[in-house]
Order: structure tokens, then C-alpha cells, then sequence
């Protein structure tokens, strides 16, 4: 009995021992980090940014373990429902055919679409003025949904929103669409840029995706998100990352 108690002690001590070994549950969370400010890598190789410290604080909350793991946009949802991860937050708009895919949180913040033209463009005020531009766009967002509805506009579309800022920076596109907070830090980045406000588009709200049937994790994960707008630091996170107009 006393052998099997100190064997039983020594395996808990190396096992806790061990870099792999963690007493503490892990959420693994997809996120597409190439969207500025709300994701990104930094030059040390850390993950920064408003969706990545809301995250902290939510994995704190559950008191679980965050690992991130970096996917592509458009390898996302399918990530997620493989069950490559348990949710992902990614500055993911809600809608109703993502809702088909996958299930969402309840609402951590609302942008909207925007224009990026190069600084001093006077052609381009209104989303009209984009019929016959020459528009870029990070493929599958909402975006690109904007975009591809505007009559005349030619679409070009890339797998992340810095290579669609490329295009107009080099000359090989009129503007770019993108969310709001992300079109600011945008130009707030490079003075050769500027935002043009879509203020008359509807609003669009951001969600955490979990994969559909998962209501254990989706409940805490909204507790979470209840408990930080009640102690108000969802809003001083917010006001943290509040576009410079």
C-alpha cells in the first residue's frame, strides 16, 4: 500500500514536471493573424492585438490555458469544424451563413465596412464612386461581400488584407475594403493612405465561433463575455483600440 502511495506520488511529480504536462485545461483557439490591430505576429513572434487580449482575458475567466493557433482565413471554419481547434476569434462578423456552420458568442464588438484609397484621392467618396475602380479585398469576408455587390467594381481578391493593401499601394488598385478599426490603423500605419467612412452600411457585430453542438464551451464563453462588460473592461479594451480618425 505504501509503495503504491509513493510510485502513485513520484509519477504526479514528473508528469507535472514535464513542459507537456499541464494540470491546467487548454482552449485552443484558431485565429488568422495577418489583421491589424485586431490579430497580428509581432517581430518577436507574439500574438498581439484586441481579439488576442480579449481572449486572455476570457481563457482567464474559464480559467483555462490559451493556445493560439495561426490558419489561414479561408481554412478557418473548416479548421474549427475538423476539430482543429475549439473556437476561433478572428474578427469574424456574425451572419447568417456562418451561423450555418459554425455557432457564435453573443456580441464583443460592432465596426463598419470601410474605404482605403491612397491619401489625396478625391475621386472616391461615396461607395458609388467605386463603379468602374478597381477595388481589393481579403477573400470571403464581408468585405468582399460588399464590394462584389456594387455594380461596375472590379474585383480583386487575396488570401490576406495586407496583400490587398499592397494593390493600392502600388498603384494596382483604386481602394481597398475592409472593417473600420482595421481601415484606421490601416492609414494610421502609412501616410500614404486614407479612410473614407461608409457610415450609411449597417453595422456589423464580431463573434467568437464554436463548433456547432459545443454548448459547454460556448456557455462559458459568453459568461465570460458578460462578466467583462459588466467590470467594464470589454469597453476599456474597446476604447484601447478606438480608431485615430
Amino acid at each position: 500500500m505504501k509503495t503504491h502511495y509513493w510510485f502513485t506520488a513520484l509519477l504526479f511529480y514528473v508528469l507535472a514536471s514535464c513542459p507537456s504536462f499541464s494540470l491546467t485545461p487548454v482552449v485552443k483557439v484558431g485565429v488568422d493573424a495577418t489583421y491589424s490591430p485586431l490579430e497580428s505576429i509581432d517581430t518577436k513572434g507574439a500574438y498581439i492585438g484586441f481579439d488576442i487580449e480579449l481572449m486572455q482575458m476570457i481563457a482567464g475567466d474559464m480559467k483555462m490555458e490559451l493556445q493560439l493557433q495561426d490558419t489561414r482565413w479561408d481554412a478557418i471554419i473548416p479548421g474549427l469544424q475538423n476539430g482543429n481547434y475549439d473556437c476561433l476569434i478572428s474578427a469574424m462578423t456574425i451572419t447568417p451563413e456562418r451561423r450555418k456552420l459554425i455557432d457564435f458568442s453573443t456580441p464583443y464588438l460592432t465596426i463598419r465596412q470601410a474605404l482605403v484609397v491612397k491619401a489625396g484621392n478625391k475621386s472616391i467618396k461615396t461607395p458609388n464612386d467605386l463603379s468602374g475602380k478597381t477595388v481589393a479585398v481579403q477573400r470571403n469576408t464581408t468585405g468582399d461581400v460588399f464590394a462584389s455587390s456594387i455594380k461596375g467594381a472590379n474585383m480583386k481578391r487575396f488570401d490576406t488584407n495586407p496583400l490587398a493593401v499592397k494593390e493600392i499601394l502600388g498603384a494596382r488598385a483604386d481602394a481597398v475594403v475592409m472593417d473600420d478599426i482595421a481601415a484606421y490603423d490601416t492609414a494610421k500605419n502609412n501616410k500614404e493612405l486614407a479612410v473614407v467612412e461608409m457610415p450609411t452600411l449597417d453595422k456589423e457585430c464580431y463573434g467568437i465561433g464554436v463548433k456547432k453542438g459545443n454548448a459547454i464551451l460556448l456557455s462559458k464563453i459568453n459568461n465570460a463575455i458578460g462578466k467583462l462588460n459588466k467590470n467594464g473592461k470589454l469597453a476599456a479594451l474597446i476604447q484601447k483600440y478606438k480608431p485615430v480618425k
